[in-house]
């Protein structure tokens, strides 16, 4: 996404994963330790490594935003406003718009929140669907079982758009990638919350 002709061209970036912090989604819902101390430890070590800006690409984590935001010393982006910006630009028209996540972040209510904000009427996947559909699938991505993924996603997918959605946010890191598919026959239905966080980040450190 960076318009760069050149290695020296595009964004320096430092990466910090730790994939022991314990799983945001279960905690929020109530299942699991608290992730927190461990997502502020990769604050201050981004902070002390000399980043101009930190970006999460995890919505669930994004339920500690404040706390995360409190302990760095740049600014950190926030990937729901990053795919409500990414949203008015790919379809300025649609006012409906389908959120497809995890159940933790369907109960942070970060996209509720910003889109609702903004005018939008939000649509959310049932409880049933979440527990049938969603959250299998994020499981079958995260087990590199992406075919079987893609089938669950779509008819979630589906079944938003048949309730009146005119566009969808998929607000996990997972779920872009058992929709593929989908995403290139109609790229302006879909917002890719970590591919509108990467526009984000390019867009804050070349202005």
């Amino acid at each position: 996404n960076t318009p760069a002709r050149n290695d020296q061209e595009h964004v320096p970036i430092v990466l910090y994963g730790d994939c022991t912090i314990p799983d945001r989604s279960a905690n929020i819902v109530g299942n699991g330790a608290s992730p927190l101390p461990q997502l502020l430890q990769g604050v201050r070590f981004l902070s002390q490594a000399g980043v101009r800006a930190i970006c999460i690409p995890c919505n669930s984590a994004h339920y500690w935003f404040a706390h995360i935001e409190a302990a760095a010393s740049v600014p950190v982006l926030h990937i729901g406003r990053a795919s409500v910006a990414q949203l008015q630009k790919k379809n300025p028209t649609a006012m409906t718009v389908g959120v497809m996540s995890t159940l933790g972040t369907y109960r942070t209510g970060i996209y509720t929140e910003a889109l609702s904000q903004m005018g939008y009427t939000v649509l959310s996947p049932s409880e049933e669907e979440f527990d049938t559909l969603l959250s299998p699938g994020i499981a079958c991505v995260k087990a590199n079982r992406v075919e079987e993924a893609e089938k669950m996603f779509a008819i979630a997918a589906n079944r938003l758009l048949q309730r009146g959605a005119q566009a969808i946010i998929l607000g996990c890191t997972e779920i872009p990638l058992g929709m593929q598919q989908q995403c290139r026959l109609a790229p302006s239905t879909y917002v890719d919350s970590t591919d509108a966080l990467a526009l984000a980040a390019i867009e804050f450190i070349m202005s």
